[in-house]
């Protein structure tokens, strides 16, 4: 009789790298352990097993495995570089930012490791000056040389032609990039603007298939390289090109740092800081955003908007106008933000209020995909920070028509501090809750802030710990104020400049306009005109026209 022949672990292991290489992480977890079972060389399978835990954002199994193989080989990078993204995910900031350090400091030249390195800072701590610091030095380092080639354009220089706009972004999907951009998008102005998008994403869904629609040009450059995506940019001779990612994943920045466009700008995908590159010239921003100040924190200039973006809600979100403990329910708080934004200081404020309140319940959203995951994220900072775990309830990613009823299980909801929510922010106000939420300046920090004083919801701002303890406790006393907030919120919100999408438009073209004519005119400087689109134009052309006659 003849034998099957003996599968080897080598085998089992080259058959892990392709099905992990294909995305089916389930199937090269099995693959990667059997091939471990069959004596394989153990660290670079435990490294895998670690990396696979990563990608399916099982964090407190990433970090056992990784520590297991420190264990083993004290002075691996990879497994030091492994525990910085498992322990930055599972809250134990100061730990992360020492193992990144180190993962820097043993591969200086590791551009991934730099980077990373900024964000889990930024993230951890919130001098903006240091941030500011760590994003400069990888942008010397790893960005700023891509430009030193970099060729002149011979574009037509005419100052108020149609310009040709290019929006550069890995999140053209069910994303919260493409709540904001759906409306601009809608409302681009042919006369003023020739649109492309350039979307780095595979992923592709219904969100896709309607933004293509809106758009007369759009590139699906998910399998081209920084060289061909910035030859592809320049054959189309994009005049003004937009980075939506930022440090995100997707992002194409080494293409801005080789200098794709004459005008380059960021928007709404990184608002933690600056980029720290010089060839971004401009960041979309606004005053509550960024007030005056702020431009020290920033390699690109800032540009500010009348309002930094439009909101347009998902659809298929009914409302329920009564608040669940007026139906009988347990008053619920709830933190909606992704887990990665709670800090210790926020869950020891919150610890306070359910000390205050022993009725009270607490839902926590989480960034994993299953409870089970989900739970064994949490919940060992809940027990090291004595939460009380038989009132909390802990919820794992859940598709966006569950998230949006969030509002018929919640009374308050709770903002992160001192990272604070962004889109989950205007969700939540959709749902019709209200928002506690910290005052602050930097960017980061002040989102939630920002939106609600646009909003002029001011009451729900605390300028401390304890204004923030009393603040929540008021509206637990008076759920009247709740049932109010919830039969007016929407009305709040269409009425606002976030959902005033013709006048945002045009507010971003004349943007998009002045930044021209500052490219034509080569000054560093520009005018902040607030004046109505037409005006604002007649003005710009104005001075290009008396900067010209002066150069003859």
């Amino acid at each position: 009789m003849s034998q099957q022949p003996t599968t080897t672990s080598e085998e089992l292991f080259q058959a892990g790298l392709d099905a992990e290489a294909a995305h089916n992480y389930l199937e090269a977890l099995y693959k990667f352990t059997a091939a471990l079972e069959l004596g394989g060389d153990q660290i670079p399978i435990w490294l895998k097993i670690g990396n696979i835990f990563l990608r399916t954002m099982k964090y407190q199994q990433a970090a056992e495995t990784m520590e297991f193989v420190l264990g083993m080989e004290p002075g691996n990078i990879q497994a030091i570089y492994g525990l910085a993204i498992s322990y930055f995910y599972l809250g134990r900031l100061e730990e992360a930012c020492a193992f990144i350090d180190h993962a820097v400091e043993m591969q200086p030249d590791n551009s991934s490791f730099a980077l990373d390195r900024a964000n889990i800072h930024s993230i951890a701590h919130s001098d903006p000056r240091k941030k500011l610091a760590l994003y400069r030095e990888w942008g010397k380092r790893f960005a700023d040389p891509l430009g030193v080639n970099s060729k002149p354009f011979n574009y037509d220089r005419s100052p108020d032609r149609i310009l040709r706009i290019g929006y550069v972004s890995g999140d053209m999907r069910d994303h919260a990039v493409a709540y904001f951009m759906e409306p601009v998008f809608a409302h681009h102005n042919p006369k003023q603007v020739n649109v492309h998008v350039f979307s780095t994403s595979k992923q592709q869904d219904a969100t896709t298939e309607r933004l293509k629609k809106l758009v007369p040009h759009w590139h699906d450059v998910s399998t081209l390289d920084d060289d061909a995506l910035y030859h592809l940019i320049r054959q189309q001779k994009i005049d003004i090109l937009i980075d939506l990612s930022g440090h995100t994943q997707g992002h194409r920045l080494y293409v801005f740092a080789r200098r794709a466009a004459p005008v380059q700008v960021t928007w709404l995908g990184y608002v933690g800081s600056t980029l720290g590159m010089k060839e971004m010239d401009y960041r979309l921003t606004d005053w509550g955003m960024d007030p005056l100040g702020n431009e020290q924190f920033y390699v690109e200039k800032l540009y500010r908007l009348h309002c930094m973006a439009s909101y347009i809600p998902p659809a298929n979100t009914p409302l329920e106008t009564t608040p669940p403990m007026l139906r009988g329910n347990p008053p619920t708080l709830a933190s909606l933000n992704s887990s990665r934004k709670l800090s210790d200081q926020a869950l020891l404020v919150w610890k306070r209020i359910l000390e205050a309140r022993p009725e009270v319940q607490l839902l926590i959203h989480v960034q994993e995909t299953n409870v089970d995951d989900a739970v064994n994220t949490i919940e060992p900072r809940l027990v090291n920070l004595g939460l009380p775990l038989d009132r909390i309830i802990v919820s794992p990613i859940v598709p966006m028509e569950e998230f949006m009823s969030r509002g018929d299980i919640v009374d308050i909801a709770l903002d992160s501090f001192p990272i604070s929510g962004g889109t989950t922010t205007l969700h939540t106000l959709w749902m019709g809750l209200p928002i506690v939420a910290m005052n602050a300046t930097e960017a980061v920090s002040a989102s939630t802030s920002t939106t609600l004083k646009g909003l002029r919801l001011e009451q729900w701002i605390a300028d401390n710990e304890e204004d923030y303890i009393a603040k929540v406790l008021h509206l637990l006393d008076h759920p009247e104020l709740l049932t109010e907030h919830r039969n007016q919120a929407r009305h709040i919100m269409q009425q606002s400049a976030l959902m005033s999408y013709a006048n945002r438009c045009r507010n971003l073209e004349t943007s998009y306009r002045h930044m021209w004519l500052n490219y034509l005119l080569d000054t560093p400087t520009f005018l902040m005109v607030q004046a109505p689109y037409a005006d604002t134009l007649q003005q710009l052309r104005a001075t290009y026209e008396q900067s010209q006659g002066q150069s003859k």
